[in-house]
């Protein structure tokens, strides 16, 4: 083995095989090739090497002499590698074989490739030459000018080829060779340079960072007079405008511009989950950004210390947006978060938020009563404000006054009377709703009950005669009766006046365009059905053989085909045992790159029953309330989740990142 590695291979001078400690912490072992290596055809090494490295896995003790015999055998006959026969067969975890792998031919290894930061400068060049990196599934991170040393991480360090390309298109004299998991440095590829920023984009950057540098600001009051300098600059006007539009084009929620210890970091979120977009930006130039988007949404561009609130108008590609601006100084400089609000005329039917059967059918029925309270909960980014809304707007009639107050309001509704709290000049939740009771409402809606004074106030409407909406963060269903109790609710209140809860999640909807079967794991599947084996007279097998019988035909762009998609009937596993499919995506481009395009709400509906009444009332725990709502139909956060990866909507790793408590 010693005599077998990655310098024999290459058959080129090795400069050195440097190991290099960090903070105590051991950095990956890299291969330095240096200046200009000796051109050979590297077929027959590669061969011999992988035979020896599967005598290196036996020295290492992770295979045996039989295994290795086998696993020989077996890539003869078929012409794969050994690592895809050891993956394929499960004899080594793939992080595991690949370290090893790494370790036999000397080259770094990258314990996560998602870690890494990569400077502008090399993604300008990475933008140029993506075809090769997708090809070949390996990209630049590192570049160092002093010394003229480049870093490189390939999927298949093997290729000799793909190394000097980098290397002549760096014009580099040394290039450290690191891997990784083949499948992480391509989702690396696709989730990341997929969304590289245009080369226009880039430019712009490089456009402000060049006018920071030109700027010499006054010796007295160098802050201001560097703000004052800067906030009319072009480039950096463009530059907040060109950030903006891309947000819209990739369909952000919000965009971060966070400045860290080195550098300034531009992330979206795109689906519920942050997107790195790019980093690297000279921290230089923050004060130019910062005091431009302060002038966008006019806020004061002189005040610094403390945190602000404003709000940006634009048309971007002929749809409205509102931009609601939230700075935050931090220990490296001010923080901006935008909020991207698009104004649409169409409201989302509560159909499209993805309720459905029973939990449909009882909160439909709760819609309809003239008095009570319904609740919707959830954490902050879990579509209760839509869900809302699209009550809202079902109830909306001329028969009917609706009034709302909101912070802030964010989806406006022709007929609704909406209002905006406003702390600061004491119009809170509680103020606005005393006023609203005189106002002759049928119908009330509270964007949240944050306090004890609200709470009372909700419950005071639904005891007169009211319908009252409102919002409360728990973690599921049955925890808000326990909690509005904590708030210091009288039992018997809230009894008498709660009438449906609902809790509801989001989880990202796979592509429509690359989503794929694949048998699942049999104890990931069987996790699964068990999950879903307490919901009464469920049989998931017969589910899907009806689903797989009644296709929905529709486009497939469209929302309908996205939460009805086809699926394949049950199958059969070796041993005997059924087995259901299960769904993914691949990245692609029109959908951010991302696996996924859209979300699509899954929901726990507790109805009131008496039995949930009597339990109110002897105050008991939410667990014990869940499991009597359970009996009486409830389908929970995670089953219904699991309901939407039967139906291939979504995946089971979706579900569990948001649904898992």
């Amino acid at each position: 083995m010693a005599d077998q590695n990655y310098d024999n291979l290459l058959n080129v001078p090795i400069a050195s095989i440097e190991k290099t400690q960090s903070q105590g912490t051991q950095q990956p072992q890299s291969q330095t090739v240096q200046a200009e290596p000796q051109s050979q055809n590297i077929d027959s090494p590669d061969l011999v090497s992988r035979k020896n490295f599967l005598s290196f896995l036996v020295k290492k003790g992770v295979i045996t002499k039989s295994q290795a015999e086998q696993i020989k055998l077996e890539s003869l006959k078929t012409g794969k590698t050994p690592e895809e026969i050891i993956q394929e067969k499960k004899i080594l975890d793939v992080k595991d074989l690949y370290r090893y792998k790494a370790e036999f031919f000397k080259v770094g290894f990258i314990e996560s490739v998602f870690d890494l930061s990569i400077p502008n400068d090399i993604l300008i060049i990475i933008k140029k030459h993506i075809d090769t990196v997708k090809e070949t599934l390996s990209f630049p991170f590192e570049y160092d000018e002093e010394t003229k040393t480049l870093k490189i991480l390939l999927a298949d360090f093997l290729n000799y080829n793909t190394i000097q390309f980098w290397r002549l298109t760096f014009n580099a004299l040394n290039v450290d060779i690191y891997t990784a998991v083949p499948a992480e440095i391509e989702a690396y590829i696709n989730n990341n340079f997929g969304n590289v920023l245009d080369t226009d984009l880039l430019q712009e950057v490089r456009g402000v960072e060049a006018e920071v540098k030109q700027t010499t600001p006054l010796p007295k009051d160098v802050e201001l007079q560097e703000e004052k300098t800067m906030e009319t600059t072009s480039k950096t006007a463009k530059l907040v405008e060109q950030i903006i539009s891309d947000a819209a084009l990739n369909r952000a929620s919000d965009i971060h511009i966070e400045p860290t210890a080195k550098d300034i970091r531009v992330r979206f979120r795109i689906d519920g989950v942050l997107v790195e977009r790019f980093r690297g930006l000279s921290r230089n130039i923050l004060p130019a950004l910062v005091a431009r988007i302060k002038i966008m949404s006019h806020l004061r561009i002189d005040e610094t210390r403390l945190p602000q609130d404003g709000r940006i108008y634009k048309v971007i590609n002929g749809k409205k947006f509102d931009i609601r601006v939230s700075t935050l100084p931090t220990i490296f400089g001010e923080k901006v978060v935008m909020r991207l609000l698009e104004r649409t005329g169409h409201i989302p039917t509560i159909e499209e938020t993805g309720l459905r059967g029973m939990g449909y059918d009882r909160y439909m029925e709760a819609l309809s009563l003239t008095s009570g309270i319904i609740l919707i909960t959830g954490p902050t980014g879990s579509g209760k404000t839509t869900t809302l809304a699209a009550s809202l707007s079902r109830l909306n009639t001329p028969k009917v006054n609706i009034v709302s107050v909101e912070d802030p309001v964010e989806i406006r509704i022709d007929g609704v009377t909406q209002v905006q709290v406003n702390p600061q000049i004491g119009l809170t939740f509680a103020t606005v709703l005393r006023s609203i009771l005189r106002q002759d409402p049928d119908i009330i809606m509270v964007g949240e009950i944050r306090d004890v004074e609200t709470a009372h106030l909700a419950i005071r409407a639904a005891l007169t005669g009211h319908l009252v909406l409102s919002t409360l963060h728990t973690n599921d269903a049955p925890t808000a009766l326990p909690r509005l109790i904590d708030m210091g609710i009288e039992p018997y209140l809230v009894a008498s006046t709660v009438k449906l809860v609902v809790a509801q999640r989001l989880v990202r909807v796979i592509c429509p365009y690359t989503r794929y079967k694949y048998e699942p794991e049999k104890p990931v599947l069987e996790t699964v059905l068990k999950t879903l084996s307490t919901i009464p007279n469920f049989d998931p097998f017969k589910y899907i053989e009806e689903k797989a019988k009644n296709k929905v035909e529709a486009p497939l762009e469209s929302r309908e085909y996205a939460l009805n998609p086809p699926v394949d009937p049950p199958f059969t596993y070796p041993d005997g045992s059924k087995g259901l499919y299960f769904y993914k995506g691949k990245p692609h481009a029109k959908c951010s790159k991302s696996e996924y395009k859209g979300r699509v709400g899954i929901f726990e509906v507790l109805k009131v029953t008496e039995s949930i009444q009597d339990m109110v009332l002897a105050e008991k725990t939410a667990s014990e309330i869940k499991e009597q709502a359970q009996k009486e139909g409830m389908i929970t956060l995670v089953q219904d989740g699991f309901l939407r990866v039967l139906e291939g909507v979504t995946t089971v790793e979706e579900v569990l990142r948001v649904a898992k408590a």
